[in-house]
């Protein structure tokens, strides 16, 4: 009885110990992984995530293998397509659409991406290495850290690529792309113009030619995503007159500049030429009144006097009406 007894006990052991053993975590020497716990994307969206890890201690290696797996509540198998993601064995399972091993496992690196990023995707993920299909060095890193990923509603907005200087009658491109230049599937990017009714473009880039008329006006660019979800950017544009333009403008104040300093020369030169003929009048009458004065009888100054300055008063009336009319 006491050997039946003691024998039952060792096959309970023998039962209990493998499921004792699978809830372990072991963690073996020379392999370790970095790489975040949780990360965040927005749905839509795309998010690269970090990582590197060593192997037999080593980062360094040739022809290896890399493998993104999704965290199965059961035992993981490499050969299950359902529980790859991503890999960089070109003969294996593709995985997901939208996840990349965008890592070189050669290198120690086992970075992830994740574009267009859905509601289905939020979950948790572990990295698989072999350096061969036959080498011994090769482990699952699902007793490591594993990254979960949380994927939230869509809030951030397009970005708008910058316009520079905008000029009537230049044509101009405009880009919309999501945050991080996503290259996303399942967003839908849409223009819109405020003097433009409706939906202007439906594209990631615009190409349209300003007016003046353009000038104050906005441009947004809109983003939906898969469920519906919208977020928006809006640009105020400054339009600019053409170079062309402003050369005629600057010709006209050339013009205008011009036209005066010519306006100034004639006046100027008619001044210094009235002033020119009375001073000479004036020197001539004094010069003929001393010569008069000179010639002259006692008996005749009065007269010659008389005679002297009708004469001149002659003169000067003369040389009025020529100064007049000049």
């Amino acid at each position: 009885m006491r050997h039946i007894k003691h024998s039952s006990m060792w096959v309970g052991l023998v039962i209990i110990l493998p499921l004792f053993w699978e809830g372990i975590t072991c963690q073996v020497a020379g392999y370790s992984i970095n790489v975040p716990r949780s990360v965040r994307v927005q749905e839509g969206l795309c998010v690269t995530i970090p990582c590197n890890f060593t192997a037999n201690y080593r980062n360094m290696f040739k022809n290896s293998f890399g493998y993104w797996m999704l965290n199965p509540p059961n035992s993981p198998s490499p050969s299950n397509p359902a529980t790859i993601v991503a890999t960089t064995d070109k003969f294996g399972p593709r995985g997901r659409t939208n996840f990349y091993l965008t890592g070189n496992p050669d290198t120690g690196d086992c970075s992830l991406t994740i574009t267009d990023a859905k509601k289905e995707d939020a979950e948790t993920y572990y990295f698989r290495f072999e350096e061969s299909k036959t080498s011994k060095v090769k482990l699952n890193f699902i007793d490591y850290v594993k990254p979960t990923i949380s994927v939230t509603n869509l809030t951030e907005e397009p970005i708008i690529s910058d316009p520079g200087t905008v000029i009537a009658g230049i044509n101009k491109t405009l880009t919309c792309t999501p945050p991080g230049n996503c290259s996303a599937t399942s967003l839908v990017i849409q223009w819109r113009k405020s003097n433009v009714a409706g939906i202007w473009e439906n594209s990631s880039t615009v190409t349209f030619t300003p007016s003046l008329c353009d000038h104050q006006q906005s441009i947004t660019c809109q983003m939906t995503n898969s469920n519906g979800k919208t977020t928006q950017k809006t640009i105020l544009l400054h339009v600019y007159k053409s170079p062309s333009d402003k050369e005629d403008t600057n010709v006209c104040t050339v013009r205008a500049v011009d036209s005066t300093i010519i306006i100034g020369i004639v006046i100027g030169n008619i001044t210094a030429f009235i002033l020119i003929n009375v001073a000479s009048y004036f020197c001539l009458k004094r010069h003929m009144e001393k010569r008069q004065l000179g010639n002259a009888s006692p008996d005749s100054k009065t007269q010659d006097k008389e005679s002297t300055y009708e004469e001149l008063s002659g003169q000067k009336t003369a040389i009025y009406y020529n100064l007049k009319a000049q």
